[in-house]
């Protein structure tokens, strides 16, 4: 199915599109978020016997591929996102073949398996955490590497955004907090062992997007019996 966009905010920002274009060909510095979730994922790939399936949800153009090759970890990477554009920039520019990015929703991959998932600044953009999560734990995951606005009480925020292209100012989306332990404990529901893990950037200042506040933390759920488990689990 083809994504109505008239309402995607990420459809209507030159400068967002602009900027994933230069971080997929490598022309500014390598993305923060992007050096993290590779190396919190690379545990589970080097000891894999086979490069592991990889889902990327919500990867904007995939910007996520160059952290991963740049840190020789090898895997099948898939990339899904809602916003047309944003794929095209990661098949026109990431040198992956054209199926391992994937314009849609999550229901668009059912019945495929993946061994890893990736989900890096894209549930707060949601109304809700529990659908995408429980949708992503049926791939089958062994583990689900997760950065976002996480914090002590659940926020919702359903507001403009204010730096988008002229015209398209008015366009609301969501820009929520969720509750750290919730999150973990619905994860924990679908059989994983949870860990929070700072964000090395950030070190749990707020930090403004797009005159929001968030509060950006990592979790790491992995199934039991996984080749690797993390210390401290929540």
């Amino acid at each position: 199915m083809i994504p109505d966009t008239e309402l995607n905010i990420w459809e209507h920002s030159q400068n967002v599109r602009q900027l994933y274009r230069q971080r997929s060909l490598g022309e500014v510095g390598e993305m923060d978020a992007s050096a993290q979730g590779a190396e919190l994922l690379a545990p589970f790939i080097t000891q894999a016997e086979r490069p592991p399936r990889l889902l990327d949800a919500g990867c904007g153009s995939g910007y996520l591929w160059p952290s991963l090759k740049k840190r020789g970890l090898k895997v099948e990477y898939h990339g899904l996102d809602y916003s047309p554009s944003l794929i095209d920039i990661g098949r026109e520019t990431l040198g992956l073949p054209p199926e391992r990015l994937i314009c849609g929703s999550i229901e668009d991959l059912r019945g495929q398996s993946f061994d890893l998932v990736a989900l890096i600044n894209t549930l707060s953009f949601g109304p809700d955490f529990r659908q995408p999560l429980a949708r992503l734990a049926d791939t089958g995951a062994r583990a689900i590497v997760i950065r976002d606005n996480f914090g002590p009480e659940t926020i919702r925020r359903w507001e403009t955004d204010g730096y988008l292209d002229p015209g398209y100012n008015h366009l609301k989306a969501y820009w929520n907090q969720w509750q750290t332990a919730e999150v973990a404990g619905f994860l924990a529901g679908y059989g994983f062992t949870v860990t929070e893990v700072p964000d090395r950037r950030t070190r749990g200042r707020v930090e403004m997007v797009v005159d929001k506040p968030y509060y950006w933390s990592w979790l790491v759920a992995v199934r039991p019996g996984s080749l690797m488990k993390m210390r401290n689990p929540l």
